[in-house]
């Protein structure tokens, strides 16, 4: 879809007026027009599809909360604010510490909105190594909190949140579009937002959108919240910035309305971006858990990175090898079939073959010599010791690859499935505020969810949750804070 230029107030008529526009309805759209309908504002939503969901609906759900929500607390971890902060600020240091600071605070205070929408959570939890169980347990290990170094900026405590037993982001969606229609907020579908209007002081006034092959204006008189998705099936977009998701082998994964719009309508009115050169790729080689005691090596028979993080580090982590080549290697103890699949693509993490020895299986995958047998050695004796001597990976996943027969699993880039979300877009403030390069506001201008980094800026350090957490929790300040606006346009662009 193509962007235009921002609009100017004698270029269009107005054909309704909200007191807040609110540009895409998935969960962080949702999130802005609940909370801004809520504090008595009037609010428009408007959709590209004919049903909104976004991102957030075809996700697994899981939304990242701590400081001591109940699921924790009845599970017996102890978790604080502080404690939670300190882990996002270790894997995210490049975020705005002052929105780490208010998710981390308002956490438990956002579990309870969750709740309060008929969310259903339960304090079960689920004590294994998953990239998305599809058992019922509400409290889930979701990042490396459990993960040297990360395990010592902050106690570990297990922060995924999920609302049902396999991918349930449907089912919260589910709920924010059923309080928007308890509120009768107004919604237009298969509505394709083209151009923001702005006034003559360069406050955004409106939003023109294309539906039937016509365009259409509809003016705000206090702001527009551009919450349209991420940017990843904008391919161009990520190659202008050195994204690390766009690449041979590495294909997009959220929703393909994902290509940047409101990124490109920010923009249009002077709003600076940020971070997006980054991405979350994501491949992970597990469950069976007991892979996690394998070891992954690249193609100079090396280890690179500790196999117990997230799949989030490890993949990164192997997008920075040599070709992005990497090998996962087990015994006949801990062998198992990785169980990711994608019905979208023929790569799968293929088992490549089986040896009863390491020198042929070091020749036969193209390693230098001597260089595999070294690395097993060390690791073997690692693991009797109980001491990862080169990346602390936890005792608990130490074992030796010692029973043959030994197999190698190719988890390269191009060979196994890998995909992307994008993590930068607008800059914004704590409360959605579309920044300019100069750090002042764009007048009435908001931006939330991916159109908008807050707690995830930087891939490695990704966990599940974290996008849909922020996008619902600062997509409610980004409502609040556009509703108490002051309004800009009154009787002077009433509907024609």
């Amino acid at each position: 879809m193509k962007i235009e230029a921002a609009k100017t107030l004698d270029e269009v008529q107005f054909a309704a007026t909200a007191d807040v526009i609110i540009v895409g309805l998935g969960g962080a759209g949702a999130s802005a027009a609940i909370a801004a309908a809520e504090a008595g504002a009037d609010v428009l939503v408007i959709e590209r599809t004919s049903g909104g969901g976004g991102s957030t609906a075809m996700s697994g759900g899981f939304i990242y909360l701590g400081g001591g929500t109940p699921p924790q607390t009845a599970n017996g971890f102890a978790d604080t604010p502080d404690n939670m902060a300190r882990f996002l600020k270790a894997t995210q240091p490049k975020a705005a510490m002052d929105k780490v600071d208010a998710y981390c605070a308002g956490s438990v205070d956002h579990y309870d909105w969750l709740m309060s929408l008929g969310v259903t959570f339960n304090e079960r939890y689920f004590d294994g190594k998953h990239f998305h169980p599809h058992s019922d347990e509400t409290l889930v290990w979701t990042g490396s909190e459990a993960c040297w170094p990360l395990s010592d900026a902050a106690v570990p405590m297990p922060r995924g949140h999920k609302p049902g037993g396999g991918f349930v982001g449907h089912l919260l969606f589910g709920r924010l579009l059923h309080r928007l229609e308890e509120l009768g907020v107004r919604i237009v579908y298969d509505a394709s937002a083209n151009a923001l209007v702005r006034d003559a002081a360069g406050a955004v006034a409106g939003v023109q959108y294309r539906q039937e092959g016509r365009n259409i204006a509809v003016a705000a008189r206090k702001g527009v919240v551009l919450a349209t998705g991420g940017c990843e099936w904008n391919r161009e977009l990520g190659l202008a910035h050195g994204s690390k998701g766009v690449r041979e082998g590495v294909d997009p994964l959220g929703v393909p309305t994902a290509d940047g719009a409101g990124i490109e309508l920010g923009q249009s009115l002077g709003a600076a971006t940020t971070g997006l050169d980054q991405s979350m790729v994501t491949s992970p080689f597990y469950p069976p858990a007991s892979l996690v005691k394998g070891i992954l090596v690249n193609s100079q028979g090396r280890r690179f990175v500790a196999e117990d993080v997230y799949h989030a580090w490890s993949t990164d982590a192997i997008l920075n090898q040599p070709d992005g080549k990497a090998y996962l290697i087990c015994d006949n103890v801990n062998f198992g079939r990785p169980e990711l699949g994608d019905i979208r693509s023929e790569r799968k993490h293929e088992v490549v073959d089986a040896w009863d020895n390491i020198p042929e299986m070091e020749a036969d995958l193209g390693m230098p010599e001597g260089s595999l047998v070294k690395t097993i050695g060390d690791y073997n004796r690692y693991a009797a010791t109980g001491h990862d001597e080169e990346f602390r990976k936890n005792p608990k996943w130490l074992a030796p690859i010692s029973e043959i027969p030994f197999a190698a699993i190719n988890c390269s880039v191009g060979s196994a499935y890998f995909c992307c979300i994008s993590l930068g877009g607008i800059d914004t403030d704590v409360d959605g505020r579309a920044l300019k390069p100069d750090g002042t506001p764009v007048p009435g201008l908001y931006a939330v969810g991916q159109v908008a980094p807050n707690l995830s800026v930087e891939g490695w350090g990704y966990a599940s949750g974290l996008l849909i957490g922020g996008a619902t929790f600062f997509g409610r300040r980004a409502g609040r804070a556009a509703a108490a606006e002051t309004a800009r346009h009154g009787l002077a662009i009433e509907p024609a």
